[in-house]
Parts: structure tokens; sequence; C-alpha cells
């Protein structure tokens, strides 16, 4: 368990001795959320690791939180009990307190993978910056198909100059190689067949096979698809970030990956990634 979530458990623990909360759990380790009134959820609410427990027992994120402010009902409390009135309104009358711990902390998990997601991402935009090297990789907007609003991580030309993308960026953080890097492949690869067919002049030919693929014509069948696909802009471009133990095996994807997208990147490629985006951006 990463130390952030270790310190949070052990906080969530020692709300047993809350002045509220402790006077609601029984000695089975129940806690009777029914009990509580909406003045003394709306004082829990106010205290960081308390909120972060009534949130997860009420299983709610700060989306359906702001879309149950907008109800009717809601808007009839007063302004200071409207979040802990919503909140009430979705927490059971009695729960494991254990339980709700380890949910609290399992939500919260789901939460830091996401801000080191994001965290890649800036350091990565800083980087593009200093080279100077013209990537949007912030509020990236292109219109899609499948997905009505697209955001790849990078774009090139600004959207906001209402031009064509020549170059679809997308960086991940690939946590553990072997369970979840085939799904952002898949995702890659999607977007890279919707681009080029919409902004591009993609015409793939289907090899007609009258067997299931055999392994030793994998080869020839990628390179088959990887000469129609390389040849449409825009440019579809993806570094996958991960641990340096997981390398080895997540570079054993690449050749399959670049069937469908024109280049994969990872980490101890940087460089090479940075004067390819180079190449496509201030080369044009």
């Amino acid at each position: 368990m990463q130390p952030e979530l270790r310190a949070l458990e052990e906080g969530l623990l020692a709300l047993r001795q809350h002045p509220i909360l402790g006077g609601v759990i029984d000695a089975t380790g129940d806690i009777g959320f029914g009990a509580l009134s909406v003045e003394q959820i709306a004082a829990l609410l106010s205290e960081p690791e308390a909120a972060i427990l009534l949130m997860a027992a009420a299983d709610l994120n700060r989306t359906a939180l702001r879309t149950g402010l907008d109800h009717p009902d809601a808007q009839l409390v007063a302004p200071q009990l409207r979040r802990a009135f919503v909140v009430k309104g979705k927490l059971p009358l009695t729960a494991s307190f254990s339980t709700v711990v380890r949910l609290a902390v399992q939500r919260s998990g789901a939460t830091l993978s996401r801000s080191a997601n994001a965290a890649t991402e800036t350091l990565f935009r800083e980087r593009l910056e200093f080279e100077g090297i013209p990537v949007r990789m912030k509020g990236g907007w292109t219109s899609g198909v499948l997905i009505e609003r697209r955001k790849p991580d990078g774009v090139y030309p600004d959207p906001e100059t209402g031009m064509a993308p020549e170059l679809y960026l997308e960086v991940k953080k690939i946590n553990r190689v072997r369970d979840d890097i085939q799904k952002r492949l898949y995702e890659i690869a999607q977007a890279s067949l919707e681009v080029k067919v919409l902004y591009g002049d993609l015409k793939i030919s289907g090899m007609q096979l009258t067997g299931l693929l055999a392994d030793a014509d994998r080869p020839a069948a990628r390179s088959a698809i990887r000469d129609q696909i390389a040849g449409s802009k825009p440019v579809v471009a993806a570094l996958l970030i991960c641990r340096p133990e997981e390398l080895e095996v997540a570079k054993r994807y690449r050749a399959g990956a670049e069937a469908f997208i024109d280049r994969v990147f990872f980490p101890d490629e940087i460089d090479e990634c940075i004067g390819f985006l180079a190449s496509i951006t201030i080369g044009s």
C-alpha cells in the first residue's frame, strides 16, 4: 500500500474516537449513519478524513454531489446544509465501519492513480514547452464520432485555429503492464482509426482470410495494415509510461500496436519521442 493510503487508512480508523462518529458506532463495529443529523453531517464534511468516509459510504463522487445539489429538494435547504442534505439522502442507515474504511481507501487509491497520470502529462507538457515544440497539451478538444468531444493528451495544431489535426498524441501511464496495456492500446488504436478517417484519407482493404490468423502470418498481416495506416494523416503517437522493470514486457506489444498507431514510445525513448514530435510540428 502506498504511504499516502496507509496514512489515510490510519486516519480513517481513528474516526472511531471522533466526537460525532464515535457515538454512532456500536459494539459490533456497525456505524449508524441514520442517527446522524444534517447538521452533524455538515460538520463532518468540513473535516477531510470524515468527508472521505461519508462520501464513500454514500457512494458519491464530486460530479454526483453537484448533480444532487441541483435537485429542487436540495434547493429548499439552507445553502450551508445542502451538501450534507444530499449526502444524508444517499447514506445507508447502517454499515460496517471497517468495510466503509476499506471502500474509502480503495476510492482514494483510484484518485491517486488519476492524479499520478495527470502529473505525468504535466511533466511532459513542460518538457515540450521547454523544447519549443508547439503541441497543445491541455484542453485540446477535437470533434469525434464514437465520442463526440474527444480529448487527446496532445494535438497539433491548436484546435482553436479550426484546422484539422496533423498530430494526435496520447500519454498513458501503465501501472500494471500485463493488466492494463492491452486496454490502453485498444483505446489508442480506435482513436487512430477514427481521426485518420475523419481528417485523412484512410482506406483499409480487408484480407478476406478464410481461417484464423496463424502465428506465422501475423508479421505480414501487421505490415499490410501498417502500410495503409501510416500513409494517412494525422500522425498518431503514443508515449506509454511504465516502470523500468516492466519495459521488456511492455515493448513486446510495440509491433502489434504500430500496425494501427504510427509510433509508440516508452520511458527510455523520451528524447526520441521529442525528436519525432519536433519533426511533425516544427519540421512541417
